[in-house]
């Protein structure tokens, strides 16, 4: 057993790139503390099936697949960069009344056509995993309550590279990741929501889920091409996708009237915010998520036995014909609102 390291020894980064197929090095400040990493690397196997042999017995490599995702706990800083790609559109933050406080919003673009990234993985002491162009196409937010929010990013990638000049063992090692501000699903959670008619967001529409599941994805298609090594940049391949499912312990005449709203298609507008620890002066950290049109989806109320009766609804996110009342400009299903120290637009 030679040259092993073990999850506590790994070192994840992601760095934003210019050119697809070309690796950029991944920096200090650009780690990130993972889950798991469950990207897959497989190649089909084209078998000479010509007549005129007893056996097969030549094989040439096929089609090589490099996708799927990497999961952690979701931080109030840290993986701007990662969401930034996936939204499309960011810009420089705005300082918070001369402390150390930014706040940055990220909204969605119609395309990421030339968004992608490198990751880079130390898997041995003297080896690193890179992917030298990503593309992050979606995500997976989750949380239940009194328990740490997490993250799920989907990614396609060109190819694997075990033996880049580029990202090295001695370059990740100087490669760091924040280790704090976990985002928690608390007391300071607040959900909202009205109707999409209806005046400004106010604590009087609060809900009050015990846990939620927020997905989105890009379907994306990628392609080989003659003349060079992994698949082309993935590019769109349908309309993006917007869910949200919450989960409630009792179903009582509060959510009762969700049913109605269901049945008669009522479009409903909506936000999240979490709210972390004091960086400076009034701020602090946040996370807020808004919805500027919502229709409920599939609503239930199961009974499983003599016990309460839980509630449950999907929410689909699509886009509006003019912004909501309280969410200047957004016609877009989506925004990520936040407050963090990160002085720079992670997209420039």
């Amino acid at each position: 057993m030679t040259k092993e390291i073990t999850g506590r020894e790994t070192i994840c980064g992601l760095a934003k790139a210019d050119s697809w197929h070309t690796p950029v090095a991944v920096a200090v400040g650009e780690g990130v503390l993972i889950l798991a990493d469950n990207i897959k690397v497989g190649m089909d196997l084209e078998l000479d099936e010509s007549a005129g042999q007893q056996w097969i017995t030549e094989a040439d490599a096929g089609v090589e697949n490099v996708s799927g995702n990497i999961e952690a706990y979701m931080r109030y800083e840290g993986f701007d960069l990662w969401l930034a790609l996936i939204m499309g559109i960011s810009g420089a933050p705005t300082q918070l009344e001369l402390t150390t406080a930014y706040s940055n919003t990220y909204d969605l673009a119609s395309k990421i056509d030339g968004m992608f990234a490198t990751l880079a993985q130390k898997k041995l002491t003297d080896k690193v995993w890179e992917y030298p162009a990503v593309k992050l196409h979606g995500f997976k937010l989750s949380g239940e309550m009194n328990k740490p929010v997490k993250i799920s990013f989907d990614a396609i990638c060109d190819t694997l590279d075990r033996a880049s000049a580029t990202n090295t063992a001695a370059s990740m090692a100087q490669v760091t990741a924040l280790k704090k501000n976990r985002i928690i699903m608390n007391k300071d959670t607040v959900f909202r929501m009205n109707d999409q008619a209806a005046g400004e967001l106010l604590d009087t529409d609060k809900l009050h889920p015990s846990s939620f599941e927020l997905t989105f994805t890009r379907p994306m298609d990628s392609d080989f091409v003659a003349g060079q090594e992994g698949v082309d940049e993935p590019a769109d391949n349908g309309f993006p996708a917007c869910s949200l499912a919450l989960k409630f312990p009792r179903y009582n005449s509060e959510n009762d009237i969700y049913f109605d709203d269901w049945k008669n298609t009522v479009s409903k507008k909506m936000d999240i915010t979490f709210t972390g620890k004091t960086i400076e002066g009034a701020h602090k950290y946040s996370f807020r998520i808004l919805f500027s049109n919502l229709k409920i989806d599939n609503p239930e109320a199961p009974v499983s036995g003599p016990g309460k009766i839980p509630y449950s609804m999907n929410l689909r996110a699509i886009g509006a014909d003019v912004a909501p009342a309280g969410m200047t400009g957004l016609v877009a299903p989506l925004r990520i609102e936040t407050t963090n120290t990160r002085t720079t637009d992670p997209l420039a």
